[in-house]
């Protein structure tokens, strides 16, 4: 079988060839006893192209439809921080990757840039082509890794920092699930009550010829209204999911959005500390990293996820830029605690900036988790009370006109 192979000879020059053995890892070998570093290996067809290239079945497309799950790139890099680590080279360690991937956009991507790392663009680069599976952040990351010569553990920090975010969205999704799952409860219970149970009992009552609470009328009025315009009510409520699902995401109006997230009872602190503790963990990690504060700031501005924090950052960008201290920027900035410009302004003065930012990142993680356990010992109280209160209602409207009726016929 031939191989394409790129190497590198002991006095660094870089060489390119073909070769022929029974496998990969025999050619592999044979180079390596002569002293060569393998960059790349491809199997070659009998032409001398690379082996691929085949046209894509209907189910191979269908393959190719949505995105690369924040799990896969957070393995992707610590898988490669390993292989890294134990000596393979970045080319042999995205080719073992690929092989193995299961997500057939991200396996497609990863075959992309090892052929650029083959042609000798640096991994930074071969990623910056695809934007939508890298982001800034991680490039930058990387960037900084081969300009220090520390790759592996630039690898290592975006693996960490993917970990940190996924772990943040886990915690949300968890505390918003209970009283989420509790009110989709509730209302299935009501339009179960509505459709099946209060026409049964609303002839059963007209049969009797009693007069009816004000409660009950209310309560069969409601029933019928909404049996008769089900579909008016449906539309209606997916129309107003949809708008507000609009303006939370059109740019011209998810700033007004966020800034009422920042104003609503009970979520306004969960989402302020969420936002800053994904930005925090961003600029943290690129400073630890070597990039440049300025840059930094740039990439945790976009990191927040939310419009006032987001501006909050680019002011503090851009008073830093002018000069301006970076705690004295934060406080300016009026978007930090004072704890936080604090914490800044000492570790710029210290000379340990990274291991503050660390620091302030690792605080918001711990006031998320406060925030979310606190929050879950509101919801708790305010859920029963609010099933208990429409068990309530129901039970005095049905059995408030049985009860008269009974006294009635005594």
């Amino acid at each position: 079988m031939k191989f394409k192979y790129r190497v590198r000879a002991a006095d660094g020059n870089i060489q390119e060839g073909q070769m022929e053995a029974e496998n990969q890892g025999l050619a592999i070998q044979a180079l390596r006893e002569k002293g060569l570093l393998v960059l790349s290996m491809n199997a070659a067809a009998a032409g001398g192209k690379e082996v691929g290239g085949a046209r894509l079945s209907f189910f191979e497309k269908l393959q190719r439809i949505g995105t690369v799950p924040a799990k896969t790139k957070m393995v992707f890099f610590r898988q490669m921080a390993t292989m890294v680590q134990a000596g393979l080279t970045l080319s042999m360690a995205i080719d073992i990757i690929a092989e193995q991937e299961r997500n057939m956009i991200f396996k497609d991507v990863l075959i992309d840039v090892k052929g650029r790392l083959d042609r000798g663009i640096p991994m930074s680069q071969a990623m910056r082509a695809h934007p939508s599976v890298f982001n800034n952040m991680m490039i930058s990351l990387v960037q900084a890794g081969e300009e220090g010569g520390l790759l592996d553990d630039s690898l290592e920090r975006v693996a960490g920092l993917l970990e940190k975010q996924a772990a943040l969205r886990s915690k949300i999704r968890s505390a918003m699930f209970y009283p989420s799952f509790v009110i989709f409860f509730a209302l299935s219970v009501v339009v179960v009550f509505i459709a099946f149970i209060l026409p049964k009992f609303q002839q059963v009552f007209q049969g009797l010829n009693i007069e009816l609470p004000m409660l009950t009328k209310v309560l069969f009025d409601v029933g019928e209204y909404c049996t008769a315009h089900w579909q008016s009510i449906v539309l209606w409520t997916l129309a107003v999911i949809g708008v507000l699902v609009f303006l939370m995401r059109s740019k011209t109006t998810k700033p007004m959005m966020d800034r009422l997230k920042l104003k609503l009872p009970i979520i306004k602190s969960l989402v302020f500390k969420s936002g800053m503790a994904r930005a925090t963990q961003t600029l943290a990690a690129l400073v630890t990293a070597g990039v440049p504060i300025l840059r930094g700031l740039e990439m945790a501005e976009n990191a927040s996820g939310n419009e006032v924090i987001r501006q909050g950052f680019a002011d503090l960008q851009a008073s830093a830029k002018q000069g301006v201290h970076l705690g004295d920027a934060a406080k300016r900035a009026k978007v930090f605690p004072i704890l936080v410009c604090q914490m800044m302004r000492i570790g710029e003065e210290t000379g340990h900036l990274d291991d503050m930012l660390e620091r302030v990142a690792r605080w918001y993680d711990q006031e998320l988790d406060e925030q979310i356990k606190a929050m879950t010992s509101l919801m708790e109280p305010i859920m029963i009370i609010f099933v208990g209160g429409l068990v309530a209602v129901i039970a005095m409207a049905i059995f408030g006109p049985i009860t008269s009726a009974m006294a009635q016929l005594g």
